[in-house]
C-alpha cells in the first residue's frame, strides 16, 4: 500500500487490477477490490491500519472480474455504471468457469480460493455521471467508455487525483477487445480536460498525463495500421498478425506472452470491425 496524496491510498501489489481508497471525514470509499479473498482481507487490514474511518462505499470501474468481483468481501454498497450492473447481475456459471480457467492458466496457486466465488451486483448505479459529497471531498464518478461500455473513473476534485481503471494502463497494452477505440480517444480528451495531477491506472504504476499521451499515440497507430491493412483487403486474422509488432513496445514476460498475444489479436479484431465501418473504408468500397 502506498499513500499518493493526503488520505488517498493505492494498492498495486495484488493479483489483477490496482485498487485504491479515498478517506474522508465521513468515511472511506474503496476503488475496485482484490479478487482473491486472502488479498481482499489483506487490503482491508492495510486500510484499517491507516485510518479509523468507517468504510462506506466500494466503487468498481467496470464489470471485469479483476475489478468488480472482490467487492463482495467488503460488505459495502457498491457504486458502478448501470452497464456494469447489467453484466454483473447476469453473471452465469459459464462466465464463472471462464474466470477460473483464466486463473488456472495465470495463477493456479490461488484457484482454490476462487472456486466458490460469488458476484455482488452494484446497489447504486449511474448512467453518465454521479457526484458524491463526502466530508471535505467531492468525488466525481464519470462514465468514459472506450475500454468497455461500462468503464468509469473516479476523479477526486480537490486533490486532482484520477482513478482511471483500465481506461489508462501504464506499461501494459490497452485491451480494446470489448470496447471501442474511437470512444477511447474521446475519453482521452475528457481526461485531459479534467487536468489530473496524478492518475492511478488500472495496471502499472501511478503516473501523470504523459501516460495518457502514450496511450493516445498507441491507439492512433493501432487504428491507422488496421485501417490500411483492411483497405488492402487483408483478413482480420492476417491484420492481427501483421500488427503484432505493436505488442513488442510493451515489456511482456515470456510466461504471459501467449496470453498477451491472444488479447492483442482480440483487440485488433475489434478495431478491424470499427475500421470496416469507417467513412474512409466505405468510400473506398464505393469507388471500387
Amino acid at each position: 500500500m502506498r499513500q499518493i496524496a493526503e488520505d488517498i491510498l493505492v494498492g498495486d501489489e495484488f493479483y489483477g487490477a490496482n485498487v485504491g481508497c479515498v478517506v474522508t471525514s465521513e468515511g472511506a470509499v474503496l476503488i475496485d477490490a482484490p479478487i482473491v479473498p486472502s488479498e481482499a482481507k489483506a487490503w482491508r487490514s492495510q486500510v484499517m491500519e491507516y485510518t479509523e474511518a468507517e468504510l462506506v462505499y466500494a466503487f468498481v470501474t467496470d464489470s471485469h472480474p479483476t475489478h468488480a468481483i472482490g467487492a463482495i468481501h467488503f460488505d459495502l454498497p457498491v457504486i458502478a455504471n448501470e452497464r456494469a450492473y447489467r453484466g454483473l447481475d447476469r453473471f452465469t456459471p459459464t462466465m464463472r468457469e471462464r474466470v477460473l480457467d483464466i486463473f488456472r492458466d495465470w495463477a493456479p496457486e490461488v484457484v482454490a480460493e476462487l472456486t466458490d466465488f460469488e458476484v455482488l451486483p452494484p446497489e447504486i448505479t449511474f448512467d453518465q455521471d454521479l457526484t458524491l459529497h463526502k466530508g471535505e471531498r467531492t468525488l466525481r464518478f464519470l462514465r468514459m467508455g472506450g475500454h468497455m461500455p461500462a468503464t468509469s473513473v473516479l476523479f477526486v476534485e480537490e486533490d486532482r487525483v484520477l482513478f482511471a481503471g483500465d481506461l489508462v494502463t501504464n506499461g501494459y497494452p490497452p485491451y480494446v477487445g470489448q470496447g471501442n477505440s474511437g470512444e477511447w480517444l474521446e475519453a482521452v480528451e475528457r481526461i485531459r480536460e479534467l487536468q489530473p495531477r496524478l492518475i492511478v491506472p488500472g495496471h502499472g504504476r501511478v503516473c501523470g498525463l504523459e501516460a495518457v499521451d502514450r496511450l493516445e499515440d498507441y491507439l492512433l497507430r493501432l487504428r491507422q495500421g488496421v485501417l490500411e491493412l483492411a483497405a488492402e483487403g487483408r483478413s482480420r486474422a492476417e491484420t492481427a498478425t501483421r500488427m503484432l509488432p505493436l505488442l513488442d513496445e510493451f515489456e511482456v514476460e515470456d510466461r504471459w506472452r501467449k496470453r498477451a498475444e491472444r488479447s492483442f489479436r482480440t483487440s485488433v479484431g475489434r478495431v478491424y470491425e470499427e475500421m470496416k465501418k469507417s467513412p474512409s473504408m466505405e468510400s473506398e468500397t464505393t469507388e471500387e
